[in-house]
């Protein structure tokens, strides 16, 4: 049977590193936030919608890769097991 590979763990600095950009990616938001605030409560409605519609569609590519990941095992498990029989013989 052929197992899937496993992930690695990551090297400390790149959790640190990714904490990092989260915490700048937050303050840049809050700060355009605070200078556009008129804009953001006037268009409420359409900010909430086009962020539901971006996670729905962060959620289909996501699950559309899970099961692309999967099938792909499955295709590696039947190659491999046609590989380990032996091959007929030429008549």
């Amino acid at each position: 049977m052929v197992t899937a590979p496993r992930a690695s763990r990551h090297a400390p600095h790149a959790l640190r590193l990714a904490l990092l950009d989260a915490v700048i990616a937050g303050a840049g938001m809050g700060y355009l936030a605070h200078q556009y605030r008129e804009a953001l409560v006037a268009n409420l409605a359409a900010i909430g919608l086009a962020l539901l519609f971006t996670f729905a569609v962060g959620y289909v590519i996501r699950a559309a890769a899970r099961v692309l990941r999967r099938a792909n095992r499955r295709v590696d498990a039947i190659f491999a097991e046609e590989l380990r029989k032996p091959s007929p013989k030429p008549r």
